[in-house]
């Protein structure tokens, strides 16, 4: 056997570690043979996820408490941080929290950002202009660059992973998903994707960190593919037939009969327009040196999902 690599001195924080992207990146950093410290940015570092996550590497991931609005506020957890992964919450005043920590990663030595945002974020006065969510990412794109720390927007479309996380669109053992899209292309991202580009970006040479720093980087998976292309690839994965269910009224009253929070029912409106059906991989093949996760790629490996049936 070959001699082990010496762990780096590099320290990664992630921000909304305990979601989706976050959890994936945690867990590529736990499994690199690099070893660098990484640090679980949550509001609850005693949570049972949490908990969870510091297995992936006891000796080397750390739970740091990360609130902006405590009195001590973010400087503690960002103390000494190379790398900075910033998985943002959605709030109010988006712009307000990514300047409290791209303060405070400043203060601690940070040597890069990467931010994950959405696609289509721009400026307010952008034509045509830039939705809600849009707007308030692009703010918090501004303050982190603002912070002088060398900072890469990625811009990430609608996650595959809707499907096993928005359970007004899709409850495990289904036979049915409402998908308000129509007939519209919706090129879906896997979450495991938006990690590697993160960490992709962050893990260059230096001189290819250089060029990364100021950009922003629109992800989007391989095909923009149809509903009706999903129900094929769902049933395929379930071995039963899995249908789709159109219609935003439709979609409302099912999530409202069931209890369930209509979730965003406003992007899935968007997307019926054919805002989310373009493709852009070439920055993820660029410095990924890999291509995207397809959907019937994401539907396979979460067959447990679609096959298992409801007993309720």
């Amino acid at each position: 056997m070959g001699d082990r690599e010496q762990p780096t001195d590099r320290v990664f924080l992630v921000t909304g570690a305990t979601g989706r992207v976050g959890t994936e990146a945690v867990s590529l950093l736990a499994r690199d043979a690099r070893r660098p410290e990484v640090r679980i940015a949550t509001r609850d570092i005693d949570g049972p996820w949490v908990g969870l996550m510091k297995r992936f590497a006891p000796q080397r991931v750390r739970p740091v408490r990360l609130d902006v609005d405590d009195a001590d506020g973010p400087e503690a957890a960002l103390d000494g941080v190379t790398d900075l992964i910033v998985v943002p919450p959605l709030m109010p005043d988006m712009e307000g929290w990514h300047a409290r920590v791209a303060e405070a990663a400043r203060a601690g030595g940070c040597t890069h950002i990467v931010k994950v945002s959405v696609t289509g974020a721009r400026a307010a006065d952008s034509d045509p202009p830039p939705g809600a969510i849009p707007t308030q990412h692009f703010l918090g794109e501004e303050a982190l660059r603002a912070s002088g720390v060398p900072t890469t927007a990625i811009r990430p479309t609608i996650f595959a992973q809707h499907f096993t996380g928005v359970p007004a669109l899709y409850q495990p053992g289904a036979d049915r998903f409402f998908l308000p899209t129509g007939d519209a292309p919706v090129a879906f991202l896997d979450c495991r994707d938006i990690a590697l580009m993160a960490l992709a970006v962050l893990w260059s040479p230096p001189q290819a960190r250089e060029r990364h720093a100021g950009q922003s980087y629109e992800l989007t998976g391989p095909h923009g593919i149809r509903a009706r292309d999903v129900a094929e690839i769902l049933s395929a994965v379930a071995g039963r037939p899995i249908t789709h269910v159109d219609g935003r009224d439709t979609y409302r009253a099912h999530a409202a009969d069931a209890g369930l929070p209509e979730g965003p029912l406003r992007v899935y409106a968007e997307a019926a327009e054919g805002h989310f059906g373009g493709v852009e991989t070439d920055a993820f093949e660029a410095v990924t040196a890999r291509r995207p996760r397809t959907f019937a790629e994401f539907a396979a490996d979460h067959a447990a999902v679609f096959a298992s049936r409801s007993t309720g």
